[in-house]
């Protein structure tokens, strides 16, 4: 048997840009989506439990406002078609609106490991998230974190056909928390922000496929998207395509 000394060729230089630094679980973005179905609701609700999720760097905005999106994505680069719900409350921070996101579900692995990793969205898994248009024309949306349960109820019906210049760019805000190894203090602990704008797709008719319409909301109090609902100020129903890319850090709390 040989004395000598060896050592790993995987240098630095050649690791992946994810885990595992091999071969990383999903691909570089920008990441690209097609054909996605979101219903989109805009809701009053609790001011004491809006806070209570909103971290201290962020203003909250009055009367407290939140936010939900549902959506099927039936085609990704990021992993996938795969179901999502994220809800979070409209913030300021040093004078931009931003919509921070306390609660994901996804219905994949591949659309988890990205969002955690990169941004900091605090995603966890669903049995099942579907949109879907009921023989009433109505769209329903439902949420079930665990098989047979419903912790989200959405229906709503499109009404007005509408331009795509309705859509206001507002960027996402999310808390990014990697722990250390040691069990102590994280390793990183930043205050991320990227914008995920949606295009809607064209009819025939040249029409975008965007409707505004009345919608009703219910929410569990069990699962991470359950801000109560107190009344629904606006709902949308879009069929688009989007680019995901990378964010921005607003505060890096270890530097």
């Amino acid at each position: 048997m040989s004395d000598e000394k060896k050592f790993g060729r995987l240098t630095p230089e050649n690791f992946g840009h994810a885990m595992p630094a091999h071969n990383p679980a999903y691909i570089k973005g920008p990441w690209y989506y097609r054909d996605t179905e979101v219903v989109m609701i805009t809701y009053l609700t609790d001011e004491d439990k809006a806070l209570d999720l909103l971290p201290s760097d962020l203003e909250l905005v009055q009367p407290a406002m939140a936010f939900m999106v549902i959506e099927f994505n039936h085609f990704t680069t990021s992993g996938g078609p795969y179901g999502e719900v994220y809800t979070g409350v409209l913030c300021m921070h040093e004078g931009q609106m931003y919509g921070y996101t306390n609660g994901v579900y996804v219905t994949t692995e591949n659309a988890l490991l990205p969002g955690r990793e990169i941004w900091g969205f605090g995603k966890k898994m669903a049995h099942n998230i579907s949109v879907k248009q009921l023989g009433t024309g109505e769209i329903e949306a439902k949420v079930e974190v665990h098989e047979g349960t419903t912790n989200v109820h959405c229906l709503m019906k499109p009404e007005v056909n509408q331009p795509a210049s309705i859509l206001e760019d507002m960027p996402l805000a999310v808390l990014k928390v990697i722990p250390g190894v040691d069990g102590q203090s994280p390793d990183v602990l930043q205050l991320n922000s990227v914008l995920f704008k949606g295009v809607p797709h064209k009819g025939a008719d040249g029409k975008d496929e965007l409707y505004t319409g009345s919608a009703t909301l219910e929410v569990d109090n069990v699962s991470d998207v359950s801000l109560p609902v107190i009344q629904v100020v606006d709902a949308k129903y879009m069929r688009m395509t989007a680019d995901l890319p990378y964010g921005e850090t607003i505060k890096d709390y270890l530097a």
